[in-house]
């Protein structure tokens, strides 16, 4: 009997950029960010249902049981993720992620976006790595409830994530 093969590894991420010129973004990419942006201009958490609910799917905002399932229950979970309840601190971090210089993530065929570069671009290997001005832009992206003097973690930036399709994919806080 032959020996099943392997599966092929998943194909690894190439990572390109920081780019600072939105002019580049693919055409539904750049709509999105602009909707998005348009919405946090007004200060409204309210208003961020629009781009949220341009896709078939809800953006991923959390992992596991406190995830919002539906498009319904997002507006309120940024609402209570948000240090003053209200959502501004949320809206303010995902204007500080969309105004910030992109990362292009291709992972075999699929590409997407980052806001911010700096959650997936060096120079940093860890929090302890970057200096200057790099590290004090992390800070931009991350909660104020995610800055317990207890954490010897690295921060939880917050990071989005588009298809080049302009699909929201995600809006995580995850190490960088």
């Amino acid at each position: 009997m032959k020996a099943p093969r392997a599966a092929p590894p998943p194909p690894k991420d190439v990572v390109t950029g920081p780019f600072d010129d939105p002019a580049a973004l693919p055409p539904r990419v750049a709509a999105l960010r602009a909707k998005i942006l348009e919405a946090c201009a007004r200060r409204d958490i309210e208003a961020l249902a629009v781009p949220i609910q341009w896709a078939e799917t809800p953006p991923v905002f959390a992992r596991g049981p406190e995830r919002p399932r539906n498009f319904a229950g997002i507006v309120d979970f940024l609402k209570r993720r948000s240090f003053d309840r209200n959502g501004a601190e949320m809206v303010a971090i995902l204007r500080a992620a969309f105004e910030a210089p992109h990362a292009r993530v291709r992972r075999g065929v699929f590409e997407s976006y980052v806001f911010p570069a700096l959650a997936v671009v060096a120079p940093q290997e860890s929090a302890g790595a970057a200096t200057g001005d790099a590290r004090a832009a992390l800070w931009r992206f991350v909660r104020f409830a995610d800055l317990r003097a207890d954490r010897d973690e690295r921060p939880l930036v917050h990071r989005a994530v588009v298809g080049a399709d302009g699909t929201w994919h995600s809006f995580l806080a995850e190490p960088v």
